[in-house]
């Protein structure tokens, strides 16, 4: 073979054997990037959540928001109706005890004598309570209930095995007129009122029933609900009120004692707070969006 020959022949080999290997190269380069792609695209589905689950996952969140307000409502129709609330299960001689269930604290004088226990019962005669579940007795706190359990050897304390509202708690005539007269506060607050609201008009907050005729009502300034509103003073209010049932189904209301909102509580401005020392009152929240109340 000649010079020349030999020549073509190794310039040829040499465009073949790069040739190959240029294809060798680029086919792995341009597989690897489809694979890499294909995994970053996975992953970044991965990442995004099917908008199904965060639908869901939304609304599992409001409901959990609105958790402890439904519980609240379910327990209150519960008591209202009276309805038992099973506590643990027992065995042995029942009896059964009625009374207001009071919770028994460090400082608090009532309840000096049973200090080793969680509650004791305020009725006919006074005995301690114990439970299983103290979260579900709390509820029945300052109500009158009836409880069913076993007495201790010594019959100092009680532990219960079922327990119910009772009483007042459960007189359906007693819930109607407390509802009615409720209602009749929170559409009427600005007519009772002694002074007109000084931005736009009151709303009521919450009111203590100290007994069929007496409550304690606070409200604020509706003002105070705009996110907009540039009021930095606390608008609250409370009066002392007496209110009296009329023929035609209304009330009388007459205003006891009013007080403002000082730096840090309230200051009576006028009248005389008679039930300054009671301290067994019942306490019931306004909601003006829903216009409902709750007991607290």
């Amino acid at each position: 073979m000649s010079g020349k020959k030999i020549s073509i022949f190794l310039v040829v080999l040499i465009v073949i054997v790069a040739g190959f290997l240029l294809y060798r190269g680029h086919a792995p380069k341009n597989k690897t990037v489809q694979s890499v792609n294909k995994s970053t695209e996975t992953a970044n589905n991965a990442s995004q959540p099917d908008q199904s689950a965060v639908d869901n996952l939304s609304s599992a969140t409001d409901t959990s928001s609105d958790s402890s307000d439904t519980a609240a409502a379910d327990f209150n129709a519960l008591c209202e109706n009276g309805e038992w609330m099973k506590i643990t299960d027992l065995s042995g001689e029942m009896v059964t005890v009625s009374g207001k269930l009071r919770k028994v604290y460090p400082d608090d004088e009532a309840s000096k004598e049973f200090q080793k226990y969680p509650y004791f019962l305020e009725g006919s005669e006074k005995i301690a309570l114990t439970g299983k579940d103290e979260t579900k007795i709390d509820n029945f706190e300052d109500r009158e209930v009836e409880a069913q359990g076993v007495k201790a050897t010594d019959g100092k304390s009680l532990e219960i095995f079922r327990i119910r509202c009772a009483g007042k708690e459960t007189d359906k005539n007693v819930i109607g007129q407390r509802n009615k007269e409720l209602d009749f506060i929170a559409k009427n607050i600005n007519l009772i009122a002694p002074k007109k609201a000084p931005y736009q008009k009151w709303t009521v907050d919450m009111v203590d029933i100290v007994d069929e005729n007496n409550v304690y009502i606070e409200y604020y300034d509706t003002v105070e609900d705009d996110e907009n509103s540039n009021v930095e003073t606390d608008t609250s209010r409370k009066i002392l009120v007496e209110m009296g049932a009329k023929p035609d189904g209304s009330y009388s209301a007459k205003v006891l004692a009013y007080w403002e909102m000082g730096e840090e509580d309230y200051v009576l401005k006028t009248g005389t707070d008679k039930f300054e020392n009671v301290q067994d009152v019942t306490s019931f929240q306004y909601d003006p969006d829903a216009k409902s109340w709750s007991r607290i």
